[in-house]
Protein backbone atom coordinates (compact mmCIF):
# COMPACT_ATOMS: atom_id res chain seq x y z
CA UNK A 1 0.00 0.00 0.00
CA UNK A 2 1.44 3.40 -1.07
CA UNK A 3 1.28 6.61 0.96
CA UNK A 4 2.07 10.14 -0.25
CA UNK A 5 4.46 11.56 2.32
CA UNK A 6 5.78 15.13 2.50
CA UNK A 7 8.76 15.94 4.68
CA UNK A 8 8.02 19.00 6.81
CA UNK A 9 11.76 19.53 7.18
CA UNK A 10 12.31 19.55 3.41
CA UNK A 11 9.34 21.84 2.88
CA UNK A 12 10.60 24.20 5.56
CA UNK A 13 14.05 24.41 3.95
CA UNK A 14 12.53 25.08 0.53
CA UNK A 15 10.41 27.88 1.99
CA UNK A 16 13.45 29.35 3.74
CA UNK A 17 15.41 29.28 0.46
CA UNK A 18 12.54 30.96 -1.35
CA UNK A 19 12.24 33.55 1.40
CA UNK A 20 15.96 34.34 1.18
CA UNK A 21 15.68 34.81 -2.59
CA UNK A 22 12.68 37.08 -2.13
CA UNK A 23 14.53 39.12 0.51
CA UNK A 24 17.48 39.60 -1.85
CA UNK A 25 15.13 40.62 -4.64
CA UNK A 26 13.47 43.13 -2.31
CA UNK A 27 16.88 44.61 -1.40
CA UNK A 28 17.72 45.00 -5.08
CA UNK A 29 14.35 46.53 -5.79
CA UNK A 30 14.82 48.90 -2.86
CA UNK A 31 18.20 49.97 -4.31
CA UNK A 32 16.52 50.64 -7.65
CA UNK A 33 13.87 52.81 -6.00
CA UNK A 34 16.53 54.75 -4.06
CA UNK A 35 18.95 55.24 -6.99
CA UNK A 36 16.45 55.41 -9.83
CA UNK A 37 18.68 53.02 -11.84
CA UNK A 38 18.36 49.35 -12.71
CA UNK A 39 20.24 47.14 -10.24
CA UNK A 40 21.59 45.09 -13.13
CA UNK A 41 21.64 47.40 -16.16
CA UNK A 42 22.99 44.74 -18.54
CA UNK A 43 20.19 42.33 -17.62
CA UNK A 44 17.56 45.02 -17.96
CA UNK A 45 18.82 46.29 -21.34
CA UNK A 46 19.69 42.98 -22.91
CA UNK A 47 20.78 43.53 -26.52
CA UNK A 48 21.01 47.31 -25.97
CA UNK A 49 23.80 46.94 -23.41
CA UNK A 50 26.50 47.69 -26.02
CA UNK A 51 24.75 50.94 -26.94
CA UNK A 52 24.59 51.95 -23.27
CA UNK A 53 28.30 51.23 -22.80
CA UNK A 54 29.18 53.33 -25.85
CA UNK A 55 27.05 56.22 -24.56
CA UNK A 56 28.60 55.93 -21.09
CA UNK A 57 32.14 56.04 -22.58
CA UNK A 58 31.25 59.09 -24.64
CA UNK A 59 29.71 60.74 -21.58
CA UNK A 60 32.88 60.14 -19.51
CA UNK A 61 35.07 61.45 -22.35
CA UNK A 62 32.97 64.60 -22.71
CA UNK A 63 32.94 65.16 -18.94
CA UNK A 64 36.74 64.87 -18.80
CA UNK A 65 37.04 67.26 -21.73
CA UNK A 66 34.92 69.81 -19.88
CA UNK A 67 37.14 69.56 -16.81
CA UNK A 68 40.26 70.07 -18.95
CA UNK A 69 38.57 72.97 -20.71
CA UNK A 70 37.80 74.63 -17.39
CA UNK A 71 41.46 74.38 -16.37
CA UNK A 72 42.55 75.85 -19.70
CA UNK A 73 39.99 78.65 -19.39
CA UNK A 74 41.50 79.56 -16.03
CA UNK A 75 45.01 79.50 -17.49
CA UNK A 76 44.07 81.74 -20.42
CA UNK A 77 42.19 84.07 -18.09
CA UNK A 78 45.30 84.51 -15.93
CA UNK A 79 47.41 85.12 -19.04
CA UNK A 80 44.95 87.74 -20.25
CA UNK A 81 45.05 89.51 -16.88
CA UNK A 82 48.87 89.52 -16.90
CA UNK A 83 49.05 90.91 -20.43
CA UNK A 84 46.49 93.60 -19.60
CA UNK A 85 48.58 94.70 -16.61
CA UNK A 86 51.72 94.73 -18.76
CA UNK A 87 49.98 96.95 -21.30
CA UNK A 88 48.80 99.35 -18.62
CA UNK A 89 52.21 99.62 -16.98
CA UNK A 90 54.07 99.94 -20.28
CA UNK A 91 51.70 102.64 -21.53
CA UNK A 92 52.38 104.64 -18.39
CA UNK A 93 56.16 104.69 -18.86
CA UNK A 94 55.77 105.28 -22.61
CA UNK A 95 53.73 108.41 -21.94
CA UNK A 96 56.37 109.68 -19.51
CA UNK A 97 59.26 108.95 -21.89
CA UNK A 98 57.55 110.58 -24.89
CA UNK A 99 57.29 113.94 -23.14
CA UNK A 100 61.00 114.80 -23.30
CA UNK A 101 62.17 113.38 -26.62
CA UNK A 102 63.64 116.67 -27.81
CA UNK A 103 66.30 117.33 -25.20
CA UNK A 104 67.46 116.16 -21.77
CA UNK A 105 65.37 117.40 -18.85
CA UNK A 106 65.27 117.05 -15.11
CA UNK A 107 62.52 114.48 -15.47
CA UNK A 108 65.12 111.98 -16.70
CA UNK A 109 65.92 110.90 -13.14
CA UNK A 110 62.27 110.30 -12.28
CA UNK A 111 61.84 108.53 -15.63
CA UNK A 112 64.62 106.12 -14.68
CA UNK A 113 62.90 105.38 -11.35
CA UNK A 114 59.54 104.91 -13.05
CA UNK A 115 60.97 102.68 -15.76
CA UNK A 116 62.68 100.55 -13.13
CA UNK A 117 59.39 100.12 -11.23
CA UNK A 118 57.54 99.20 -14.43
CA UNK A 119 60.34 96.82 -15.40
CA UNK A 120 59.98 94.98 -12.08
CA UNK A 121 56.22 94.83 -12.62
CA UNK A 122 56.49 93.49 -16.17
CA UNK A 123 59.01 90.84 -15.13
CA UNK A 124 56.69 89.85 -12.27
CA UNK A 125 53.74 89.53 -14.66
CA UNK A 126 55.77 87.40 -17.07
CA UNK A 127 56.59 85.09 -14.13
CA UNK A 128 52.88 84.53 -13.45
CA UNK A 129 51.87 80.92 -12.86
CA UNK A 130 48.67 78.92 -12.88
CA UNK A 131 48.44 75.66 -10.98
CA UNK A 132 51.88 74.13 -11.06
CA UNK A 133 53.14 75.73 -14.28
CA UNK A 134 54.46 79.10 -15.41
CA UNK A 135 52.40 80.78 -18.09
CA UNK A 136 55.06 82.44 -20.26
CA UNK A 137 57.84 79.81 -20.19
CA UNK A 138 56.63 77.90 -23.23
CA UNK A 139 57.08 74.15 -22.90
CA UNK A 140 59.44 74.68 -19.94
CA UNK A 141 56.45 75.15 -17.64
CA UNK A 142 58.40 74.26 -14.48
CA UNK A 143 60.91 77.11 -14.96
CA UNK A 144 60.12 80.78 -14.23
CA UNK A 145 60.77 82.53 -17.54
CA UNK A 146 62.33 85.79 -16.37
CA UNK A 147 65.26 86.38 -14.06
CA UNK A 148 64.77 89.08 -11.43
CA UNK A 149 65.99 92.49 -12.58
CA UNK A 150 68.49 92.65 -9.70
CA UNK A 151 69.60 89.05 -10.10
CA UNK A 152 69.19 85.75 -8.29
CA UNK A 153 71.27 83.01 -6.73
CA UNK A 154 72.34 81.51 -10.07
CA UNK A 155 75.80 83.05 -9.86
CA UNK A 156 75.25 84.99 -13.11
CA UNK A 157 75.37 88.79 -13.34
CA UNK A 158 71.97 90.37 -12.83
CA UNK A 159 69.99 91.28 -15.97
CA UNK A 160 70.44 94.95 -15.13
CA UNK A 161 74.20 94.42 -14.85
CA UNK A 162 74.24 92.56 -18.16
CA UNK A 163 72.57 95.51 -19.89
CA UNK A 164 74.79 98.09 -18.22
CA UNK A 165 77.93 96.08 -19.06
CA UNK A 166 76.82 95.86 -22.71
CA UNK A 167 76.42 99.66 -22.86
CA UNK A 168 79.80 100.21 -21.19
CA UNK A 169 81.51 97.78 -23.58
CA UNK A 170 80.03 99.57 -26.58
CA UNK A 171 81.05 103.06 -25.36
CA UNK A 172 84.59 102.14 -24.41
CA UNK A 173 83.97 101.89 -20.69
CA UNK A 174 81.59 104.80 -20.11
CA UNK A 175 78.43 104.02 -18.13
CA UNK A 176 76.39 106.05 -20.63
CA UNK A 177 76.83 107.20 -24.25
CA UNK A 178 78.55 110.56 -24.64
CA UNK A 179 78.29 111.08 -28.38
CA UNK A 180 76.00 110.10 -31.23
CA UNK A 181 78.57 107.47 -32.23
CA UNK A 182 78.52 106.04 -28.69
CA UNK A 183 74.73 105.82 -28.85
CA UNK A 184 74.83 104.08 -32.23
CA UNK A 185 77.37 101.56 -30.90
CA UNK A 186 75.37 100.98 -27.71
CA UNK A 187 72.15 100.45 -29.67
CA UNK A 188 73.84 97.93 -31.94
CA UNK A 189 75.13 95.93 -28.97
CA UNK A 190 71.75 96.06 -27.23
CA UNK A 191 70.04 94.87 -30.41
CA UNK A 192 72.45 91.92 -30.43
CA UNK A 193 71.79 91.29 -26.73
CA UNK A 194 68.00 91.09 -27.19
CA UNK A 195 68.08 89.37 -30.60
CA UNK A 196 66.52 85.99 -31.36
CA UNK A 197 69.27 83.56 -32.36
CA UNK A 198 70.18 79.91 -32.77
CA UNK A 199 71.47 78.79 -29.34
CA UNK A 200 74.20 76.79 -31.06
CA UNK A 201 75.79 79.95 -32.52
CA UNK A 202 78.28 82.03 -30.49
CA UNK A 203 77.30 85.47 -29.23
CA UNK A 204 78.77 88.43 -31.11
CA UNK A 205 81.47 90.29 -29.14
CA UNK A 206 81.56 91.96 -26.68
CA UNK A 207 78.59 89.94 -25.33
CA UNK A 208 79.16 86.94 -23.06
CA UNK A 209 75.48 86.44 -22.16
CA UNK A 210 72.43 86.89 -24.38
CA UNK A 211 68.78 87.48 -23.67
CA UNK A 212 68.11 83.74 -23.50
CA UNK A 213 70.12 82.53 -20.56
CA UNK A 214 71.00 85.94 -19.20
CA UNK A 215 67.55 87.52 -18.85
CA UNK A 216 65.18 84.72 -19.89
CA UNK A 217 65.26 81.06 -18.80
CA UNK A 218 62.16 79.55 -20.40
CA UNK A 219 61.94 77.58 -23.64
CA UNK A 220 64.27 78.96 -26.32
CA UNK A 221 62.82 80.38 -29.52
CA UNK A 222 64.96 78.01 -31.59
CA UNK A 223 66.48 74.61 -31.03
CA UNK A 224 70.17 74.09 -31.77
CA UNK A 225 70.42 74.08 -35.54
CA UNK A 226 67.72 76.71 -36.06
CA UNK A 227 64.51 74.63 -35.90
CA UNK A 228 61.57 76.29 -34.16
CA UNK A 229 60.92 75.13 -30.59
CA UNK A 230 57.41 73.61 -30.23
CA UNK A 231 54.86 75.98 -28.78
CA UNK A 232 52.18 75.24 -26.21
CA UNK A 233 48.77 74.34 -27.61
CA UNK A 234 45.64 72.61 -26.38
CA UNK A 235 43.07 70.31 -27.98
CA UNK A 236 39.82 70.81 -26.06
CA UNK A 237 38.04 68.39 -28.38
CA UNK A 238 38.86 66.09 -31.26
CA UNK A 239 38.45 68.73 -33.96
CA UNK A 240 39.80 71.91 -32.32
CA UNK A 241 43.38 72.91 -31.53
CA UNK A 242 44.15 76.18 -29.74
CA UNK A 243 47.72 77.54 -29.82
CA UNK A 244 48.09 79.74 -26.75
CA UNK A 245 51.85 79.59 -26.13
CA UNK A 246 52.73 83.25 -25.60
CA UNK A 247 56.30 83.32 -24.27
CA UNK A 248 58.53 85.80 -22.49
CA UNK A 249 61.02 85.65 -25.38
CA UNK A 250 58.53 86.56 -28.10
CA UNK A 251 59.64 89.53 -30.27
CA UNK A 252 57.09 91.84 -28.66
CA UNK A 253 58.33 90.99 -25.15
CA UNK A 254 61.96 91.40 -26.21
CA UNK A 255 61.27 94.86 -27.67
CA UNK A 256 59.31 96.00 -24.63
CA UNK A 257 61.95 94.73 -22.21
CA UNK A 258 64.78 96.24 -24.25
CA UNK A 259 63.14 99.67 -24.17
CA UNK A 260 62.44 99.42 -20.44
CA UNK A 261 65.98 98.28 -19.63
CA UNK A 262 67.35 101.15 -21.72
CA UNK A 263 65.33 103.68 -19.71
CA UNK A 264 65.98 102.02 -16.36
CA UNK A 265 69.72 101.37 -16.75
CA UNK A 266 70.87 105.00 -16.80
CA UNK A 267 69.78 108.54 -15.97
CA UNK A 268 68.90 110.02 -19.35
CA UNK A 269 68.93 113.56 -17.91
CA UNK A 270 72.73 113.28 -17.73
CA UNK A 271 73.20 112.44 -21.42
CA UNK A 272 74.69 115.03 -23.77
CA UNK A 273 72.31 116.33 -26.41
CA UNK A 274 73.97 114.43 -29.29
CA UNK A 275 73.71 111.13 -27.41
CA UNK A 276 70.36 111.80 -25.80
CA UNK A 277 67.98 112.13 -28.75
CA UNK A 278 68.90 108.96 -30.70
CA UNK A 279 69.02 106.98 -27.45
CA UNK A 280 65.58 108.15 -26.34
CA UNK A 281 64.12 107.75 -29.82
CA UNK A 282 65.30 104.14 -29.89
CA UNK A 283 64.07 103.39 -26.35
CA UNK A 284 60.62 104.87 -27.01
CA UNK A 285 60.37 103.04 -30.34
CA UNK A 286 61.19 99.73 -28.63
CA UNK A 287 58.63 100.27 -25.87
CA UNK A 288 55.98 101.40 -28.36
CA UNK A 289 56.62 98.52 -30.75
CA UNK A 290 56.65 96.04 -27.90
CA UNK A 291 53.33 97.33 -26.57
CA UNK A 292 51.81 97.04 -30.06
CA UNK A 293 52.94 93.43 -30.19
CA UNK A 294 51.60 92.69 -26.70
CA UNK A 295 48.31 94.32 -27.65
CA UNK A 296 48.08 92.10 -30.72
CA UNK A 297 48.91 89.00 -28.64
CA UNK A 298 46.21 89.99 -26.14
CA UNK A 299 43.65 90.34 -28.92
CA UNK A 300 44.62 86.92 -30.32
CA UNK A 301 44.35 85.44 -26.85
CA UNK A 302 40.84 86.89 -26.60
CA UNK A 303 39.92 85.08 -29.82
CA UNK A 304 41.25 81.82 -28.38
CA UNK A 305 39.27 82.35 -25.17
CA UNK A 306 36.07 82.93 -27.15
CA UNK A 307 36.79 79.80 -29.18
CA UNK A 308 37.33 77.86 -25.97
CA UNK A 309 34.04 79.17 -24.55
CA UNK A 310 32.25 77.94 -27.68
CA UNK A 311 33.81 74.50 -27.29
CA UNK A 312 32.79 74.38 -23.62
CA UNK A 313 29.21 75.39 -24.47
CA UNK A 314 29.00 72.72 -27.18
CA UNK A 315 30.35 70.04 -24.81
CA UNK A 316 27.90 71.10 -22.10
CA UNK A 317 25.04 70.67 -24.55
CA UNK A 318 26.36 67.27 -25.61
CA UNK A 319 26.70 66.22 -21.98
CA UNK A 320 23.06 67.09 -21.29
CA UNK A 321 21.90 65.11 -24.34
CA UNK A 322 23.99 62.10 -23.36
CA UNK A 323 22.72 62.30 -19.80
CA UNK A 324 19.11 62.30 -21.03
CA UNK A 325 19.79 59.29 -23.26
CA UNK A 326 21.48 57.35 -20.48
CA UNK A 327 18.68 58.19 -18.06
CA UNK A 328 16.12 56.89 -20.54
CA UNK A 329 18.02 53.62 -20.86
CA UNK A 330 19.22 53.03 -17.30
CA UNK A 331 16.46 54.55 -15.20
CA UNK A 332 13.74 52.50 -13.51
CA UNK A 333 10.04 53.36 -13.83
CA UNK A 334 9.11 54.42 -10.24
CA UNK A 335 5.53 53.10 -10.58
CA UNK A 336 6.73 49.73 -11.86
CA UNK A 337 9.37 49.48 -9.12
CA UNK A 338 6.79 50.31 -6.42
CA UNK A 339 4.34 47.73 -7.77
CA UNK A 340 7.08 45.12 -7.83
CA UNK A 341 8.02 46.03 -4.25
CA UNK A 342 4.39 45.51 -3.12
CA UNK A 343 4.25 42.11 -4.84
CA UNK A 344 7.52 41.05 -3.22
CA UNK A 345 6.28 42.07 0.22
CA UNK A 346 3.07 40.04 -0.26
CA UNK A 347 5.11 37.01 -1.34
CA UNK A 348 7.52 37.41 1.59
CA UNK A 349 4.61 37.63 4.05
CA UNK A 350 2.97 34.54 2.54
CA UNK A 351 6.22 32.59 2.65
CA UNK A 352 6.85 33.64 6.25
CA UNK A 353 3.31 32.59 7.25
CA UNK A 354 3.69 29.20 5.59
CA UNK A 355 7.06 28.68 7.25
CA UNK A 356 5.56 29.55 10.65
CA UNK A 357 2.67 27.09 10.17
CA UNK A 358 5.04 24.28 9.27
CA UNK A 359 7.20 25.09 12.28
CA UNK A 360 4.14 24.67 14.55
CA UNK A 361 3.19 21.24 13.16
CA UNK A 362 3.82 18.11 15.23
CA UNK A 363 2.93 14.40 15.20
CA UNK A 364 -0.18 15.17 17.23
CA UNK A 365 -1.64 16.86 14.13
CA UNK A 366 -1.86 13.42 12.48
CA UNK A 367 -3.17 11.36 15.43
Amino acid sequence: MLYNAVSTLGLSKRLQTANTALQLERLRNNDEIASGKHFDVAQALGARTGQAIALRNLYDETDQTLKSTALLQGRLGTMDSALTNILSAGQDVLAAASVGLGQPSSTGTSLQVRARAVLDQVVGMLNASSGNGYLFSGVEVKTPPMRSVQGDDSGLPSPMQIVQDAIAAATGGSAAPQTAADTAAALAVLDDLFAVRDPALPLPPPLTLGFEGGLYRGAAAYQPGGADTPRLSARPDRSTEIPYGIQGNDPAMRDLLQGLYMLASLDTSQLPQDAYKPYMDAAVAKVSGGLDGVREATAQLGIHRAQLDDVAAMNNSQLRILNDQLDAMESVDPAEASLRMNQLEVQIEATAAATARIARMSLANYL
